[in-house]
């Protein structure tokens, strides 16, 4: 299947034939809303993990390893035996205080992934949540996961897969520098494809501590909060540098968005961004910040939570704010190249089907507003539009005039796409007609789904860039 990365428009007309409810608004109420949107159709993926591997991740990493499934599923579905996959931790040697396993035997740190290199140790934990026991055994077969392998990211049977890296990772944790190292290191030819899109996904409960060198580390009553000040600019009483006088400020996020364009040669739509981190609201991620509190028993000044696990009892219940990594998922374009979740859930099948839809040739599109009447609509693919009503026959889709008897027999004449209310509960799946999936918090507006027989990438070529243009009505 091929992937399309693409824009829709959604272009209203009012008919005089018609009476519709919201004729008796006064003008100035009604708005449009415009989104513009340019994507290249490829059917490979590379998708690099970034795991945080810092001591309170081991419930998050077995959520990940556990719906792993759901998401190997998709990019089957999507890209068939065209998908890579490699994993990396959040660490990067910075001795004295981020040392190599190697060189700290009791507090080991895993090697494999440590400073971008590419994870070839299926972990697993012994332990539990709150007192992991992580042990590895080596697999150079398992540094580049793909379809013959999957097994290698996680292994439902045994518990074990290179998504299990451990707890014992460096307190500063360094995601984007992870990731950069990890594309720009030696062994990443064997892994990225200049064909492929490049889809990196960042799963941490703590902040993006910049590159190495960035801040002072081991400060005495400040640790890894350093991160945090420097990443938002000034301490919590107001200081904007540390006690061993380097400013608050880390390597700009710019950076890192400009390293990984130019790895696609500047094409829009070959790079996608997930953040799976500390948000507060993830449909206004403006409302996640940091902030202080101070915390009179340590007698430091402590970083407020940005969430909580629903159901969690244990010792790592909460997250922190991730904003450096929120805002480069915001340049790449949130719904389009870019997502942001909650890394404070207790089930993260439902972020695994998101990234694939990001990743994929989108079938379903989130709205921010409600349509004002949908059979108004139209949408629109490099200024063509698409019909409301279709059929398939031959493997080939063509536009009909008006919906047969749905008993989905070949060539049935069918709703092409459906506007999915954001009351609208959920529909069991159709053979042949658009189904509403259930209300989603980052769709306030509502969802459009496609038809099964309707695959809008069916059209282009390999490499094709497309543009589509969604412009709706709303009050």
């Amino acid at each position: 299947m091929k992937y399309l990365s693409f824009y829709i428009a959604l272009s209203l007309s009012l008919s005089a034939c018609q009476s519709y409810f919201f004729e008796e608004l006064p003008p100035s109420v009604i708005k449009e809303i415009r989104v513009v949107t340019r994507i290249t159709i490829v059917s490979k993926v590379d998708v690099l993990f970034v795991i945080d591997n810092s001591g309170s991740m081991a419930g998050e990493q077995r959520q990940l390893a556990r719906s792993f499934s759901e998401l190997a599923a998709g990019l089957e579905l999507a890209f068939g035996d065209q998908y890579r996959i490699a994993v990396v931790t959040s660490g990067m040697l910075s001795e004295p205080n981020c040392p190599l396993c190697s060189q700290q035997p009791s507090s080991c740190i895993n090697d494999s992934g440590e400073s971008g290199v590419l994870q070839d140790l299926l972990g697993k934990n012994e332990g539990s949540d709150d007192r992991p026991q992580y042990v590895f055994e080596s697999d150079p077969s398992c540094q580049i996961v793909t379809s013959s392998n999957p097994e290698c990211a996680y292994d439902p049977i045994e518990k074990k897969g290179t998504l299990l890296v451990g707890a014992n990772g460096c307190g500063y944790e360094r995601g984007l520098a992870s990731m950069r190292a990890a594309l720009s290191h030696q062994n990443s030819a064997s892994f990225l494809r200049e064909e492929a899109v490049l889809a990196v996904f960042v799963i941490s409960d703590e902040e993006d501590c910049g590159e190495v060198g960035d801040v002072s580390e081991g400060l005495a009553g400040i640790a890894g909060n350093v991160c945090y000040f420097a990443s938002k600019g000034v301490g919590p009483e107001d200081t904007t540098n540390d006690p061993l006088g380097l400013p608050y400020r880390l390597t700009p996020v710019e950076d890192y968005y400009n390293f990984l364009l130019d790895l696609k040669d500047n094409r829009v739509g070959m790079v996608k961004f997930a953040a799976i981190v500390g948000v507060k609201d993830v449909t206004s991620l403006s409302s996640t910040t940091i902030e202080y509190s101070f915390d009179a028993a340590r007698q430091r000044y402590e970083i407020d939570d940005a969430c909580s696990t629903p159901g969690c009892s244990g010792d790592y219940c909460h997250s922190e704010p991730g904003t450096r990594y929120i805002k480069l998922a915001q340049m790449f374009g949130i719904g389009n190249n870019g997502l942001v979740d909650t890394i404070c859930q207790s089930d993260f099948s439902e972020t695994m089907k998101n990234f694939v839809e990001l990743v994929r040739c989108p079938r379903r599109f989130h709205l921010t507003s409600r349509i004002l009447d949908p059979d108004l609509a139209n949408i629109l693919i490099n200024g063509v539009g698409v019909p409301f009503y279709s059929r398939s026959l031959s493997g080939q889709t063509e536009e009909c005039s008006e919906p047969d008897d749905l008993d989905c027999e070949t060539g049935r004449c069918v709703r092409s796409w459906k506007y999915c209310s954001p009351t609208q509960p959920a529909e069991p799946a159709h053979a042949c007609l658009p189904s509403c999936p259930a209300p989603h918090e980052k769709a306030p507006g509502g969802q459009i789904v496609f038809a099964p027989h309707f695959n809008p990438c069916d059209s282009f070529a390999e490499g094709e860039e497309v543009h589509i243009e969604f412009v709706y009505a709303t009050w």
